[in-house]
């Protein structure tokens, strides 16, 4: 203040001067710091004005900053789902328009001519389609998933290929769930295979140097690490396998501190069944188990008592990884030998001998470029061989006496392949329920499918295909209906599968006086057209189309198969593909729709960030702005206390020894 402190009586001079030089000083702060928060219309300027105001501001600034960013990349996030939607519309009015042509070449009003035309218009829809679905905005590829920077779809061997990757880009929108900005070329057009997926579990052993985190553990749920319990004897010890990351780590701990007590105890891996531990105690029995908050002892499947003599775990089931070597898979004969691959009309025999891991097997099949991608299954028991080229038919089969695709569980055409696969989905047309036209009763030989004439110019097996569901359901009533004709299956006569490449084999070892063993369709059934043995051989083996070839399901497909129909003026494949092409206008409008699911969400997350900052800008200012009046106000005091302070310093200075001793 501006006074002298009433507890002072008589001081000397040079102390009046300094009390009273302190106090105008004070006040003149105080009045410089009040014309500074007036002119800047805050109250706190710099930390030391308010420490704990300072701190808040601090936090409140890092929220806001943060809210920022959250709605730049909404508004980015619905610009980019805006043009997603544009183009699906695109897309979609394509697509009807395609289906137009496709319904006005069917029946009376075309010819040869008029499909040829129609076909260079369904070319060019092919074109713009492939134009929409690499569509860009700013930069970002908007059907390439989360390979946002690859363009979508690029041309390869007369087809389509789809180059993207992942369901779609995420970024931080603030949003509890991952909200996808892109879409999947998948999702939007149907632009890989979903088949083949592998036949078999290929449940590969454990190695020593097989890492914990690739088990999915004896109880499916991966491998947690702890320390467990073990019992030695009746003496108690604890193991803590917190360090371990292998198997054999886990191994190592465990017989190295069980060895304290028991120096002959083993723990190893079980040489049998190589996919669990096996535990042999050395004096007495052994127990593991866990403590009552962890689970790491079952995870390892060891949650047991071991006798004398030994045991063996549970089943560790190891994934399948990149890493994993491919002579841990079981059933797989090491090294590998030569399968054969086959898209849009080329062939590649590859030779997979060099092959010592998955992730070898899998650049193995990419370096061929025929769009063909393996992939390990969600499972992680076994492989899925991917089809990603629109327009082409993937087929995975046997070279010549080899048995690798096979042992894999990836070879497109089995005995188990089910015939509503063949022919893109649309199966194998078997006829069935014939009635006599007169009687109106049951008539079986109205629902013979197709007839085989053998070379032995006598014998002709008529096959009828009711029930059947699988290949191997069809060789077997080829099969029976040979030996119910007197043949002896596997000597006369054999329907088996193709020993190179796929398809249907008809092995004929009858005499040969005949010109030729024939299979011609009856009754108007396509199922000889469909199972690809309608046809005709000199030779011992009549050897049939591969039928079951994997072809993208897709609308890129479905214009390419349509284009290809109006130019071969083929009825048939144009009232298919128009079918299909109905399915895709229904895919592109699901697309279409969750797309404004997600531009619904992101205008909600908009409109709640926008609130939420408004609120984190009140409470900032009323933390840090000022308040004019109570400033006007003490700023009048401050000026009023100053005058005060210099009227009595005046006074003050003035007074003298004598003004005391009066």
């Amino acid at each position: 203040m501006t006074s002298i402190p009433s507890n002072i009586a008589r001081v000397p001079n040079l102390l009046t001067s300094q009390l009273m030089l302190g106090s105008i000083s004070r006040a003149n702060q105080d009045l410089f710091r009040a014309q500074v928060q007036m002119s800047s219309g805050l109250r706190i300027n710099r930390p030391s004005d308010d420490p704990i105001g300072t701190s808040t501001v601090s936090v409140l600034d890092d929220i806001i900053e943060r809210r920022d960013q959250h709605l730049r990349n909404l508004s980015h996030a619905d610009s980019v789902l805006g043009n997603v939607d544009a183009a699906l519309g695109d897309i979609s009015n394509l697509l009807i328009e395609a289906k137009g042509v496709a319904a006005s070449q069917i029946g009376i009003g075309s010819d040869s001519q008029t499909r040829d035309n129609q076909a260079k218009v369904i070319d060019a829809l092919l074109n713009e389609a492939v134009l929409i679905a690499n569509r860009k905005y700013q930069e970002l590829h908007l059907f390439a998933g989360t390979a946002t920077a690859r363009t979508p779809i690029v041309e390869l061997h007369q087809g389509l290929q789809y180059q993207g990757e992942g369901d779609g880009l995420t970024t931080d929108l603030g949003l509890t769930r991952k909200l996808p900005i892109t879409v999947s070329g998948v999702q939007a057009f149907g632009a890989v295979s979903s088949r083949v997926q592998g036949e078999r579990d290929l449940d590969p052993i454990v190695l020593p140097a097989t890492r914990l985190a690739d088990l999915n553990g004896a109880r499916g749920l991966g491998v947690s690490l702890a320390s467990v319990e073990v019992d030695v004897g009746g003496t108690d010890i604890t193991v803590d396998l917190t360090t371990a990351h292998t198997v054999q780590d886990v191994a190592d701990l465990l017989e190295a501190d069980i060895q304290l007590v028991d120096p002959a105890a083993v723990v190893r891996i079980d040489p049998v069944t190589q996919n669990r531990f096996e535990v042999i105690p050395g004096a007495a029995a052994i127990t593991i188990s866990d403590p009552a908050t962890d689970a790491t002892a079952a995870d390892l499947g060891l949650n047991m008592t071991f006798p004398l003599g030994g045991a063996t775990g549970g089943d560790l089931d190891p994934r399948i990884v990149p890493e994993t070597r491919l002579d841990s898979l079981a059933g797989v004969t090491f090294p590998l030998g030569t399968i054969k691959l086959s898209n849009v009309g080329q062939t590649r025999d590859l030779d997979l001998s060099s092959a010592v891991t998955v992730e070898d097997l899998v650049n193995l099949v990419e370096g061929i470029d025929l769009g063909i991608r393996v992939e390990i299954a969600e499972s992680g028991d076994r492989f899925d061989f991917v089809n990603e080229l629109s327009g082409g038919a993937m087929s995975v089969g046997e070279t010549a006496g080899g048995v690798t695709a096979t042992e894999l569980g990836v070879r497109s055409l089995t005995g188990n392949t089910e015939l509503a696969d063949f022919n893109d989905g649309l199966g194998v047309d078997i006829k069935s329920g014939a009635v006599d036209p007169i009687t109106g009763l049951p008539d079986p030989a109205r629902d013979i499918d197709f007839r085989i004439d053998l070379k032995d110019g006598v014998t002709q097996l008529d096959i009828d295909l009711v029930g059947a569901v699988t290949v191997q359901d069809v060789l077997d009533t080829i099969n029976a209906a040979a030996t119910a004709a007197g043949l002896t299956v596997g000597v006369d006569f054999e329907a088996t599968l193709v020993g190179d490449g796929n398809g249907i084999a008809i092995v004929d070892n009858t005499a040969a006086p005949g010109p030729a063993t024939t299979v011609t369709r009856m009754n108007g059934s396509f199922a000889a057209t469909d199972l690809g043995i309608q046809t005709s051989t000199t030779g011992a083996t009549l050897a049939g189309e591969d039928r079951a070839t994997v072809a993208v399901d897709g609308l890129f497909s479905h214009l390419i198969a349509l284009r290809d129909a109006l130019e071969s003026n083929d009825e048939r494949g144009i009232a298919l593909a128009g079918e299909k092409l109905e399915e895709d206008i229904s895919r592109t409008a699901e697309t279409r729709a969750e797309v404004g699911v997600r531009a619904r969400r992101v205008t909600d997350a908009t409109d709640r960030e926008e609130d939420l900052k408004l609120q984190d800008v009140a409470l900032k200012s009323e933390v840090q702005d000022l308040d004019f009046t109570e400033a006007a106000l003490r700023f009048s005091l401050l000026q009023q206390q100053l005058q005060a302070g210099y009227a009595t310093a005046s006074r003050l200075a003035n007074l003298s020894l004598l003004d005391f001793l009066r």
